[in-house]
């Protein structure tokens, strides 16, 4: 494009009364404009095949988002299961402690009877004949007590295998559940890798159609210039014939070349708007939310907290529902739509509010952390951020600063209402949720 108006310049120098330089011949001019054009052609359109490849890698990235988020709540569900088997062995171990210290306890006052009745044992018969009775007493007490201590001894040696039992179990429950978590914390390292590659590639995209853009505006500018040009030089007739031929076969030439331009721009611009099309269809959803009754998942892995409708303690009703999870949970999203928001909002911490279509939006509030970003188009499952160690001073229901696991809000919004997202739950989740 520098050549070409460099070219003009000089060509049309002389009809502005100025002296012009010596410069090659318009024919060896007008071969190299055109080579350097068709190496700007093969650039532009180099640079459109990189733009395909990107989206096609965050396509991908995105599946692959997906799978990876099923497979970490797989991993936190056994890790949730085995955290509260974990606890019941515990509480059992010590139950069987406490009842081995009891069976201990009773058994040390019978030999300490013994032991005092072995300091001061009963007149033998021989010795004193007539203290019949205290004989008789000593040995029915020595009847009862040695079935009673032999009893207990029995006890106490069932009790004791009871405790070592427990204590194998627990061990063994406690190496599953280190083994739980570093599964877990290897599947949310490959996914944080992940989301990063995700975004370094929707950055390339942003950059590379930025730069088209901008390699489209000044193209445009410059052939509008190059027009007026031509106009004002058209007018400047002032010179001799064989001059004028000679300038009337450039400015031909160059009215040609910016003509060639103007339609390879036209052309990228309309493989720029397919393309943004095709974008549009792929970030539509791919279910109609209305439709989606009784298919979606929560969330996020656990259990609902706090119903919608509920008394919220402050003089009012719950317009959302609250889900209990584990600490540093992932929050997967529920639907597929646009990102419409996503960011820090008061107290209620990481926000994400998500466009399914139809006037609906779904809310989701009390994240520590969050992956999505404001115009992002995401899908059924893919992972948005994750929770905190605790829930959110969220200020929409009184008790919430009694819970000791973190909460997620959900609300879902139609027209700006806040509608009951019970119906649009899975069976396997209300099946939970009771």
């Amino acid at each position: 494009m520098k050549n070409i108006s460099t070219f003009l310049f000089l060509v049309l120098l002389p009809l502005m009364g100025l002296d012009a330089p010596a410069v090659a011949e318009p024919a060896d001019e007008l071969i190299a404009i055109q080579a350097e054009l068709a190496g700007t052609t093969e650039k532009q359109g180099a640079i459109v095949r990189r733009i395909a490849e990107a989206l096609q890698a965050q396509e991908e990235a995105s599946a692959k988002l997906v799978e990876l988020a099923k497979t970490a709540a797989t991993q936190e569900a056994a890790l949730e299961q085995a955290t509260d088997k974990l606890d019941k062995l515990q509480r059992e171990n010590a139950k069987a402690l406490l009842a081995l210290a009891g069976k201990r306890e009773a058994l040390s006052k019978l030999l300490a009877g013994l032991q005092r009745m072995e300091q001061n044992p009963p007149p033998a018969l021989v010795v004193a004949p007539d203290d019949v009775l205290q004989a008789l007493r000593g040995a029915m007490m020595f009847g009862t007590v040695i079935p009673e201590l032999r009893q207990q001894t029995d006890d106490l040696r069932q009790a004791l295998s009871e405790v070592a039992a427990i204590k194998s179990a627990l061990e063994e429950e406690k190496a599953r559940t280190s083994a739980a978590l570093d599964a877990l914390v290897a599947t949310r390292t490959d996914i944080s890798a992940l989301v990063e590659e995700r975004q370094a590639a929707a950055a390339q995209i942003a950059t590379e159609l930025a730069s088209e853009q901008e390699k489209s505006a000044s193209l445009a500018a410059k052939a509008e210039t190059l027009k007026d040009l031509v106009a004002n030089l058209e007018r400047a007739k002032a010179v001799e014939a064989e001059r004028i031929r000679r300038e009337e076969d450039a400015r031909t030439k160059a009215a040609a070349l910016v003509e060639a331009q103007a339609l390879a721009l036209a052309e990228a611009q309309a493989k720029n708007l397919a393309e943004a099309q095709r974008r549009k269809e792929q970030e539509k959803p791919a279910m109609v939310f209305s439709a989606a009754l009784g298919k979606l998942d929560l969330p996020v892995q656990g259990s609902i907290w706090r119903e919608f409708g509920e008394d919220n303690g402050l003089d009012g009703r719950t317009a959302g529902v609250f889900v209990s999870s584990q600490a540093m949970a992932q929050v997967l999203s529920p639907v597929d739509g646009m990102v419409e928001f996503a960011g820090q909002f008061r107290t209620y911490d990481q926000v994400v509010i998500i466009n399914p279509g139809e006037g609906y939006l779904v809310l989701l509030a009390g994240m520590k952390q969050i992956t999505a970003t404001q115009g992002q188009s995401v899908r059924a499952g893919e992972p948005l951020g994750t929770l905190g160690d605790r829930s959110a001073p969220m200020q929409l229901i009184a008790d919430l600063s009694q819970t000791t696991t973190p909460v997620l809000y959900v609300e879902f919004r139609k027209n700006n209402k806040p509608v009951d997202p019970t119906p649009w739950w899975s069976n396997r989740r209300k099946e939970a949720m009771r």
